[in-house]
Parts: C-alpha cells; sequence; structure tokens
C-alpha cells in the first residue's frame, strides 16, 4: 500500500516573496497531499512531498518529491504524477477558489541523495582520522 508522508510546516520559502506565496504554497501542499493520498495509481509507492516553491507571480508550483527507494521508483513515481497532474490541478483550483491555479511541475528532490553522500564522506573522515594507517596504503 502506497503512503503520502507530509510534513507540516515546511514549505520552501528561499525564493518567495509575500506572505500570500507561503500561505498559497502551505494550501498547495496539503491539498495536494489529500488528492495523492486517494490516488490509486500510487499504490505501492511510498512519495513524500519534500517542498513546494512558489514564484511571486504564482502560475507554476515547483513540487518536490522523493521516494523510499529513489533509484527504482523515480521515473515511475514522476510518470505517475505527471499522469494526474491536470485532474489534480483542476480539483484544486475549485477548492481553492483562485483566479489562476498554479501549474504543478513535479521535480525529483535530490536533498536526501546529497544528504547521504555527505554523511558517507564525514564517515569515512571519521575513520581515517581515527586509524590513519589504515586509510594509506603502504608502497612496496
Amino acid at each position: 500500500m502506497g503512503g503520502i508522508a507530509y510534513f507540516p510546516g515546511f514549505v520552501e520559502i528561499s525564493n518567495m516573496s509575500t506572505r500570500r506565496t507561503v500561505r498559497v504554497a502551505e494550501v498547495l501542499r496539503k491539498e495536494l497531499a489529500a488528492c495523492m493520498s486517494q490516488s490509486l495509481d500510487l499504490e505501492g509507492l511510498i512519495i513524500t512531498i519534500s517542498s513546494v516553491e512558489l514564484p511571486p507571480d504564482m502560475r507554476q508550483a515547483y513540487i518536490y518529491v522523493s521516494t523510499l527507494h529513489p533509484d527504482l521508483e523515480e521515473e515511475q513515481a514522476l510518470h505517475v504524477l505527471n499522469r494526474n497532474r491536470k485532474a489534480w490541478q483542476s480539483f484544486i483550483g475549485r477548492r481553492l477558489g483562485l483566479k489562476f491555479t498554479p501549474q504543478l511541475l513535479f521535480r525529483f528532490d535530490r536533498a536526501v541523495e546529497r544528504g547521504d553522500r555527505v554523511m558517507e564522506i564525514l564517515t569515512k573522515l571519521e575513520l581515517e582520522k581515527e586509524n590513519p594507517s589504515a586509510a594509506k596504503p603502504e608502497k612496496p
């Protein structure tokens, strides 16, 4: 059974200029999570909405998602999300009552992978610090 991980209050605000865009992004996130949780297409996939970014004109909404197994599920998840995009966009538009409903654009979030790589490097450096002779191969 699929699931949607939702982190309340986590909306990417680095490129947002107004309180309204922040509020709309948060509402979009909640509504989209509800749509996704009811979608039978997503069964078997665990998708996390990691952030929602809205430019000031609010014409597009960049939805960053990740999966439990990115190597195996990234392409499948993006395909299913994009296939349902217009229906969800229409539903959300009716619920929000905005003049323009932002176009939903799904992107795969690589932050978790980058974080894992950083942790791997830090662990390796720590091991080298504890045991410097094991890290450097001996010359014959």
